[in-house]
């Protein structure tokens, strides 16, 4: 997230003019409880640009005829562990949209509910666009079309696409023969206020530990402002097992620390 507030980047296959009435549609049958705003604004450098308000959230919205930023963006697409073919599928865009919010929010249910309203914004671009990916440049992740038109409907189950907001880091010895591996997260601040770790343990493959990190941080999303030490979080996928959160681990306040507490399914420090 930059000083203005949550951005993305959607990868298009041309550099096609966006019709406001044709987005309009899309976001009311994607998101029929929100509501669309969208005005004209200075296209300055860009093919096109609008200013768009979504449930109170303001982006500015520019088309451009050219390619990502670099390298970030190949950055991001090597990162997206989710989405395998990410490089090779969005290899060939010709053009992008690029979607900034106008208000960074410090409070951490404001962060969400901004990134939400973006998230609903972007899944109705994918819809009436030429789009082959979309960057999230917060989380430096990439997510193809379908898993951001999917979102909106997880949203409203109460389901946050953490996948498409939070990015990682990896740590430990990624050693393909006995690979010790341990994830932090990149951007999980804005929702909770501090980075969340999980210590290096065995895998065999990197999405467990992946799928433990995002699975923690969407469940303590709910909690926003009240996330306590010591907190048990459970979570559930292939192996359901409970972790403890602690705070300030290694004396730095902005990180917290998963440990496991049903130690039959692994040993974690």
């Amino acid at each position: 997230m930059d000083k203005l507030g949550f951005t993305a980047f959607v990868a298009l296959d041309a550099c096609e003019e966006l019709i406001a009435s044709t987005l309009r549609r899309a976001f009311a049958y994607i998101a029929p409880s929100s509501s669309l705003i969208i005005s004209s604004s200075v296209a300055g450098d860009a093919e096109q640009a609008f200013r768009m308000s979504v449930d109170g959230h303001e982006f500015g919205i520019a088309l451009f005829d050219g390619k990502l930023p670099e390298p970030e963006a190949a950055f991001a697409q090597k990162k997206s562990v989710f989405w395998a073919d990410a490089a090779n599928e969005m290899a060939e865009h010709r053009a992008f949209l690029a979607i900034g919010a106008g208000e960074h929010q410090e409070r951490h249910g404001l962060a969400r509910a901004q990134s939400v309203a973006l998230t609903r914004l972007i899944a109705a671009i994918v819809e009436v666009a030429p789009a082959l990916g979309v960057y999230w440049s917060g989380a430096e992740v990439c997510a193809p079309p379908q898993r951001v038109a999917r979102a909106p409907g997880l949203i409203t189950q109460g389901k946050w696409p953490v996948d498409m907001w939070i990015g990682y880091q990896l740590f430990g010895q990624n050693d393909p023969e006995s690979p010790m591996i341990g994830l932090q997260t990149r951007g999980a601040a804005a929702y909770l206020g501090f980075e969340l770790e999980i210590p290096p343990f065995e895998v065999e493959d990197l999405k467990e530990p992946l799928r433990i990190l995002y699975n923690a941080a969407g469940y303590l999303m709910n909690y926003g402002d009240v996330i306590r030490n010591g907190q048990l979080v459970e979570v559930v996928g292939e192996r359901r097992t409970t972790y403890q959160l602690h705070l300030g681990a290694d004396g730095e306040p902005g990180l917290a620390r998963l440990t496991v507490v049903d130690r039959d399914h692994r040993k974690m420090n």
